[in-house]
């Protein structure tokens, strides 16, 4: 098991505090939510929510008012937390044709929709050219002809943005970095001016509107952001010398960072590579101003800025309520038996990153070490050793930084379709 974390401080100025010992989220007695609705229940912070979408938007059109952030909606496509992003000003992207509906149950606009993903699906196609959304962000050539072929069949004009790959490594660990070849994602220099060639043979279904490319999540460095502004930049104006019009947007990505702990002792136990994948050392402001504020300088205000942040708009956002349902002695330590395991919380294996609380007792100091674990029948199914209070059964436990995929992905990952 891992060592034990600190526990504080757990509590966030605008979402979560504590009230005469009770764990309070947007104001809201945790303990009183369980008692309504059951647990295991995530629970969202509309406060934090729209305070993610204001950090944003305000940083980057600082420096760029005609910037467009678009919420990846893989993060969490709950159509409750779309709504209110959408309030707080922000388009969505969008990786499947149930985002696709779940975005328009959520009253977002067709154009305010770019359509992401390596594997579209004709029928997904079908949908989003039949709309006319914003724009379908092209990984491939094969992708491109059967868009092509979806939009002479319904005799539609599709919207593309070609991802390129720049060829830049970007993200915390191996498998975050999207931008070289060595990952799934994107187009060639090769392949792109071959989808060029195409869209300008077939001006009456194929409309360019602009360029992309995504160099991976949790990104810290800076220079990685200062080199894809520079390849953007020089890719956009070579572009622009092989098309009959002006490129609409440059679609720059996103997988901007964002801290997975709430105190920096939170770290004495951490091990180096984690502490760097699950950490944020630069905010909005650093990359607007090395990012955003190069590519507007040279393209020019007229160009529309195309962002795509995921994480770091929902995963400080949601808790998790969990009921204690049993408890044992091992080892003379206590074991405690939550009603929510990996089957709710996929990333349980990464735990030390979950800072529990006792939602009942919110103030207490934790006096003994003790486990906790699922209810599955999977000895893996047990979060870890931590210093929690351990004194009375029906115990409330919360799990913060639990905003970003964890709601949706054991239901179905990015509403995709069901096996058959």
């Amino acid at each position: 098991m891992n060592n034990a974390v600190a526990l504080h401080p757990w509590q966030r100025a605008n979402h979560l505090t504590s009230r005469n010992n009770q764990l309070m989220i947007d104001g809201i007695n945790a303990c009183e939510l369980v008692e309504q609705y059951g647990s295991p229940l995530y629970v969202f912070s509309e406060a934090k929510l729209r305070e993610n979408a204001t950090d944003i938007l305000t940083n980057f059109r600082r420096v760029h008012p005609n910037t467009t952030v678009c919420f990846a909606s893989k993060a969490n496509a709950n159509v409750a937390v779309l709504q209110i992003l959408k309030e707080a000003g922000l388009s969505i992207e969008i990786n499947s044709g149930g985002e696709f509906v779940k975005a328009q149950t959520a009253g977002y606009t067709a154009q305010a929709m770019v359509f992401n993903g390596v594997a579209k699906l004709r029928s997904e196609l079908e949908l989003v050219i039949a709309a006319e959304i914003k724009a379908i962000n092209v990984d491939s050539l094969a992708e491109l002809e059967r868009i092509l072929s979806v939009a002479q069949a319904i005799d539609k004009c599709a919207n593309v943005t070609l991802r390129i790959i720049p060829e830049i490594k970007g993200g915390a660990a191996a498998g975050w970095e999207t931008g070289t070849s060595s990952s799934k994602f994107g187009m060639t220099r090769e392949e792109q001016l071959t989808a060029i060639g195409w869209i300008n043979q077939h001006p009456e279904h194929l409309t360019m509107t602009g360029i992309h490319a995504h160099i991976g999540t949790q990104v810290n460095d800076t220079s990685a952001y200062q080199k894809e502004a520079e390849f953007l930049i020089a890719y956009a104006q070579e572009v622009g010398k092989l098309l009959p019009y002006p490129l609409k947007h440059i679609n720059l990505g996103g997988g901007y960072p964002k801290n997975y702990s709430s105190s920096a002792d939170n770290w004495v136990n951490v091990s180096p590579h984690y502490q760097d994948t699950y950490r944020a050392n630069i905010g909005f402001d650093t990359i607007a101003d090395i990012l955003i504020r190069p590519v507007a300088n040279a393209l020019g205000s007229n160009i529309e800025i195309i962002v795509e942040p995921g994480r770091s708009m929902v995963s400080d956002t949601a808790i998790l309520l969990s009921t204690i349902e049993a408890r044992k002695t091992r080892q003379q330590k206590p074991v405690f038996y939550l009603d929510a395991g990996y089957s709710v919380l996929f990333d349980i294996f990464a735990g030390w990153y979950f800072h529990m609380v006792n939602a009942s007792k919110s103030d207490d100091t934790a006096t003994q070490l003790c486990r906790m674990a699922g209810p599955l029948c999977d000895s893996s199914d047990t979060f870890y050793d931590i210093e929690g209070e351990g004194r009375v059964k029906a115990l409330l436990a919360i799990m913060p930084e639990l905003g970003e995929q964890r709601a949706t992905l054991e239901q179905v990952l990015v509403q995709q379709p069901s096996l058959r």
